[in-house]
């Protein structure tokens, strides 16, 4: 009986030891998505706007400029967001799952050849060696306040790989923040701005960022706007593709830490009150334990007192 009390001591000792560090992960990651959701948030209005004006640039002037001109889906550039580290919950998961789902999907268009990867985070990177994806390029999540410098060598990446002609299309995979309790794995494609096979693909999916969401967020009076360009349409699409460019890939990486912190944030908040929870049920066990010790105590007592009267 005894060492079941101890036992039972030992476990409440360590499940509350546990807790003290998931409610500092907590407040850690309450702190971090605080800061994380305000750049998220800042940013997303003009990171919307400048995407759909180029997006119908591209509609009404597909010959203009490269980077608007249709084309077939054969070689396609992926940019995967990831942590680097774990305890997010489910998020992890279903970025992964909606990779997975985009790659098996690609594979159902007729043109298709070949996708690689730009792969920031160590959890996608061990995802995509186990599927034997080929990653041309690796980087850290850059999870703690990121800056623009963090992705401008994936941006110029991107822009070189593209005008080249080594790639058709270039796809943004990220989780979208909704809330602090909801995160959404996003699919975008980034380049060509045109109407594409792969953008049909990707709605398709159901995870495509043109959601209610962002449409309020952003909305156009219609669809016959005119666009007046000085000097010229090439010269002003030659200097400000690459900023818009980098800006979308920025804000994809300001939505990706604001999910990931948020998501660390709930799930240690989910496993400190498990923890409550756990240590209530072991206390009570050792308080019933304990008093049917001393029961049984005083029952050994009084029986010994009636044998020897």
């Amino acid at each position: 009986m005894s060492g079941s009390l101890r036992d039972l001591r030992q476990k409440i000792k360590g499940i509350k030891s546990t807790r003290q560090v998931t409610k500092a992960m907590e407040l850690v990651a309450a702190s971090k998505m605080r800061r994380a959701v305000q750049n998220a948030v800042t940013l997303r209005k003009f990171a919307l706007a400048s995407w759909h004006i180029f997006l119908r640039i591209g509609k009404k002037n597909p010959d203009t400029h490269m980077a608007l001109r249709p084309r077939p889906v054969r070689k396609v550039l992926a940019i995967l967001y990831t942590s680097d580290r774990g305890l997010t919950g489910s998020l992890g998961a279903q970025i992964l799952k909606t990779t997975a789902d985009y790659i098996s999907h690609l594979k159902d268009i007729q043109t298709y050849e070949s996708i690689d990867f730009i792969v920031l985070g160590r959890r996608g990177q061990q995802f995509l060696a186990r599927s034997g994806q080929n990653v041309i390029a690796a980087f850290p999540a850059f999870s703690n306040y990121p800056s623009v410098r963090d992705i401008a060598p994936i941006a110029k990446l991107v822009m070189t790989e593209f005008m080249k002609g080594t790639y058709d299309h270039v796809t943004l995979l990220y989780p979208d923040f909704i809330s602090a309790l909801a995160q959404k794995p996003t699919a975008k494609l980034l380049l060509p701005f045109s109407d594409s096979t792969l953008r049909d693909m990707i709605k398709s999916l159901g995870i495509s960022p043109d959601s209610a969401r962002a449409e309020a967020e952003i909305t156009f009076a219609d669809d016959a706007t005119e666009y007046v360009f000085e000097p010229s349409e090439a010269a002003v699409l030659d200097t400000l593709l690459s900023q818009i460019v980098e800006l979308q890939i920025y804000q994809a990486l300001l939505e990706a830490v604001a999910s990931e912190h948020s998501a660390r944030m709930v799930a240690m908040k989910n496993a400190s009150d498990n923890a409550s929870d756990i240590i209530d049920d072991l206390t009570l066990t050792y308080n019933q334990t304990r008093q049917s010790k001393i029961t049984s105590e005083l029952a050994e007592l009084s029986a010994s007192k009636a044998a020897l009267d």
